[in-house]
């Protein structure tokens, strides 16, 4: 059957996603938790915990918010370490936050609607705020997010055309893909342009609780006085991917018509084991421990980057999180440089994806989350000579 005749005006654009690591030794592509990460004995205990302690509930169709305990729980989390003066009716949790990015889209924007974007910004979102056929705009970093004055011209120029930015999608801590974390000036001055041009902020925060250097910096969600931004979290870098929990924070009104929007339930049998596993200090612990291990392979990440990368090449040196950003001079093709490196076994991510309209081609996001402390430096060696070679 010719299945293309009926496919919509999305579907026909679709490209299929390249899987990770698929035929590479090593991978510095995808921001994968390290193994010794994922807590298997602490989950395991947790669920059998959860099965003999609240019976058939984990196994049973469940509400729209999963475990509500693990919901309060959850509440607990955000008052505690990211400052949130939030009640259970400011929280919906989600089966992962990528939920989070189609409800948005599915709230506010319509075929042909704007949405402004840090440029590069996360590749998922970008893909997600295109199938909903929203006009993306990228808004270029420097050292601390979002430049300010491209970003007032942008929303000054919509302005004039009668046109509102549904949104503002920013990535205020360790960005993916650079690494950048925006400090607290930059990001009342982001917050304040959203008021004064009636848009709002989705402020994803994926990597809050990975920082391993200086300070935790308030959300945008608390520094605009808890309204006019939505939070989004996940547990995917703290506890497990695998689980599939994620939440966002608003006001409640607007929650609350997320939720009624919300088409899938969230897991119960995954809020129960994380209700079982956050008890006694098991998240706090899990996120010490991997605070120290993501640490210790971004300094050995950038140990490799200054021995061996071309002195032409600059990159970021991330407070936490994930990824390091690395840009070779204008004229260098990394595309190039990513199959000479996969002929030697090592994969890594052109910068293209990440941005909305298609630059990029200079620029690569280097993982250090997931290669395995012993195969780092060989690894940036070989994506240093192949950089080299393309020079």
């Amino acid at each position: 059957m010719n299945y293309e005749q009926l496919f919509s005006a999305r579907g026909k654009h679709v490209q299929s996603p390249r899987l990770a690591g698929v035929n590479y030794e090593l991978t510095f592509n995808w921001g994968y938790p390290d193994p010794a990460c994922l807590p298997n004995e602490a989950v395991l205990e947790a669920a059998e915990r959860a099965l003999r302690t609240h019976g058939q509930d984990p196994l049973q169709y469940g509400g729209a918010m999963g475990n509500p305990k693990f919901a309060d729980q959850l509440v607990e989390k955000l008052r505690r370490d990211q400052k949130m003066d939030i009640t259970r009716d400011n929280i919906m949790i989600t089966s992962g936050s990528m939920p989070i990015l189609g409800l948005m889209c599915d709230l506010f924007v319509n075929v042909g609607d704007t949405v402004i974007v840090e440029a590069p910004t996360f590749l998922g979102a970008v893909r997600v705020m295109k199938n909903a056929g929203a006009k993306v705009i990228g808004i270029d970093l420097d050292a601390n997010g979002m430049k300010l004055d491209q970003l007032e011209a942008a929303l000054a120029t919509l302005k004039a055309q009668n046109i509102t930015p549904k949104f503002i999608y920013v990535i205020p801590n360790f960005q993916n893909p650079t690494g950048l974390t925006t400090p607290v000036e930059r990001r009342q001055a982001i917050i304040a342009l959203a008021k004064a041009y009636n848009t709002i902020i989705l402020e994803d925060d994926a990597y809050y609780d990975l920082r391993f250097r200086n300070q935790s910096l308030p959300t945008m969600y608390s520094l605009a006085g808890n309204t006019g931004v939505v939070y989004m979290g996940t547990f995917s870098k703290i506890l497990s991917p695998g689980m599939r929990l994620g939440w966002a924070v608003g006001e409640a009104g607007l929650i609350k018509t997320m939720s009624t929007m919300k088409v899938d339930g969230t897991s119960p049998f995954s809020t129960h084991i994380a209700e079982e596993f956050c008890k006694e200090d098991g998240l706090v612990n899990n996120i010490a421990k991997v605070r120290a291990i993501y640490a210790q392979r971004c300094e050995q990440m950038q140990d490799a980057l200054s021995e061996f990368m071309p002195a032409e090449v600059k990159w970021t040196d991330p407070d936490g999180g994930f990824f390091v950003w690395l840009t070779a001079p204008e004229h260098v093709n990394i595309a190039d440089a990513v199959t000479k490196a996969r002929a030697r076994g090592v994969d890594f991510q052109i910068g293209v994806p990440f941005f909305a309209d298609g630059r990029g081609q200079n620029t690569a996001r280097l993982s250090f989350s997931y290669v395995p402390f012993d195969q780092m430096a060989r690894g940036i060696q070989i994506i240093a000579e192949s950089i080299r070679e393309v020079m």
